[in-house]
C-alpha cells in the first residue's frame, strides 16, 4: 500500500476539519492550513464530496466542513475516496494480472499482509486521528 500525494491531502484535509467540528473552512483557509495549493486543495474536497465525506458549499456562507461524524469515517474511507486503490502488488488488486497468482507464494504472503493493513485501515477512524492530533498539539505546546 503506497499512500499517494493524493492520499496525503486527503487525510490532511480530513484531519483539519475533524479538528474543528461543524467550522465551515474556506478553501482558502483549509490550502494554508493544510499547506497545499489551493487548486489542489479544491481538486482533493471535490473527491472527499462526491464520496461523501465533506460537504462543499460555494458562495456566501459557503465553505467546506464534515458531512459525518469523524467515529463514522475510516482510514480506509479517505484513501479510497481521494485515489484509485493502491496494493502491495497489483496481483492483489486483481489476480487475473498475473497467471502465476493461484500458485505463487509470493502473493500468498503478501496478500495476508495487505488483508491485515485493510483491516487496520477500516479500523482507524478520522475520531482516532483526531484525539491523537490534539495530544501532539498539546504536547509541543506544553514543551515550548
Amino acid at each position: 500500500m503506497f499512500v499517494t500525494r493524493k492520499m496525503d491531502y486527503g487525510l490532511r484535509i480530513m484531519l483539519t476539519l475533524g479538528c474543528r467540528p461543524g467550522e465551515r473552512l474556506t478553501s482558502e483557509d483549509l490550502a494554508e492550513q493544510i499547506e497545499v495549493p489551493r487548486q489542489f486543495t479544491l481538486k482533493i474536497a471535490q473527491s472527499l464530496n462526491k464520496a461523501g465525506l465533506i460537504k462543499a458549499q460555494r458562495g456566501v456562507g459557503g465553505g467546506i466542513l464534515l458531512a459525518r461524524e469523524p467515529s463514522e469515517i475510516s482510514l480506509q474511507d479517505i484513501l479510497n475516496a481521494t485515489d484509485t486503490p493502491r496494493a502491495f502488488n497489483e496481483c492483489l488488486l486483481d489476480p487475473a494480472t498475473c497467471p502465476r497468482a493461484q500458485h505463487c507464494s509470493i502473493h500468498q504472503k503478501l496478500h495476508g499482509i495487505q488483508a491485515m493493513l485493510d483491516q487496520q485501515l477500516k479500523h482507524i477512524s478520522l475520531a482516532d486521528l483526531v484525539r491523537d492530533q490534539k495530544a501532539i498539539n498539546l504536547q509541543r505546546k506544553q514543551g515550548t
